[in-house]
């Protein structure tokens, strides 16, 4: 089943392996080293977690991957690509932490949301024993109300969840007793539709489980909530009008490329947490 028959029937598809065993080491180093440089004992907070490739050449580099690419323009049916934003999922073995049952598209206020998926790429194994990531097959067709409940063990920084009868309901449709597990090895990647109900349990390994989520979009995307306008990255084709365009890493971790950075998440922030107490991602 080809890359867009299995998105657009099942909702998500996987596994895409994106490079050889060496060549994805230098990625896993590009971030170890990453972290050295601005993780606090060893993890990444808040901004530092998001749009890592304005200012790192790995994240940059895992953006523009050919075979990724090319399997986006597959999935989203479009050669005008933008990425809106990048960021890193940690699960700290042995840490309880979990990302609850939820649409990507609930805040973000992008539309037309079927133009709009998220690849997941696996910096260390993702496997159900570390909490890989859980979809509920044909579960993408409408948006679902969520409810907001906070939560230092909810990595979601809205603590956004889809109250559990609404979520019965969406199980029983997709015709699966058990949602589905996607476990990945490094180096290999999950897409996802931005409605796609999806999850990820507690890591009970002896392992981290790191991944980087990758938002890519058509060109004809807008964000409707017009709090203010956004940017994007041109991964391939026509950048058309709905976006500012951001400039691509002159210096890896230079002063231009930070402030780069500083001027997207602010705008992002600005239109995702509209009308909530909550002001910076976790």
């Amino acid at each position: 089943m080809s890359v867009r028959t299995a998105f657009s029937k099942n909702g998500f598809y996987f596994p895409i392996t994106l490079a050889s065993t060496t060549e994805f080491q230098k990625i896993q180093a590009g971030y170890d080293s990453y972290v050295k440089r601005y993780g606090q004992n060893g993890k990444l907070q808040s901004d530092y977690r998001f749009r890592l490739h304005l200012v790192a050449n790995w994240a940059r580099d895992l953006v523009h991957n050919p075979t990724l690419v090319s399997a986006v323009k597959d999935a989203l049916n479009d050669d005008n690509i933008l990425c809106w934003s990048t960021d890193i999922n940690a699960k700290f073995s042995g840490t309880g932490g979990f990302y609850s049952w939820h649409q990507d598209s609930t805040y973000s206020g992008l539309e037309p949301s079927d133009k709009v998926l998220t690849a997941w790429v696996a910096l260390s194994p993702s496997k159900k024993e570390s909490g890989c990531l859980r979809f509920i097959p044909q579960s993408h067709s409408e948006q679902l109300p969520h409810n907001e409940v906070p939560s230092d063990s909810n990595l979601l920084s809205l603590g956004q969840v889809i109250p559990q009868d609404i979520l019965d309901t969406v199980i029983a449709k997709s015709g699966e007793i058990d949602p589905l597990e996607a476990e990945l090895e490094p180096g290999q990647a999950s897409l996802h539709h931005w409605k796609c109900v999806h999850s990820s349990g507690v890591n009970s390994s002896d392992y981290d489980r790191i991944g980087f989520a990758i938002r890519y979009m058509s060109a004809s995307v807008k964000n409707v909530k017009s709090v203010c306008r956004e940017r994007a990255t041109l991964v391939c084709g026509d950048p058309g009008d709905s976006w500012d365009i951001e400039p691509d890493i002159q210096e890896e971790y230079g002063d231009k490329e930070w402030n780069e950075h500083k001027i997207s998440m602010e705008l992002e922030r600005k239109n995702y947490f509209q009308d909530s107490q909550v002001t910076h991602f976790k």
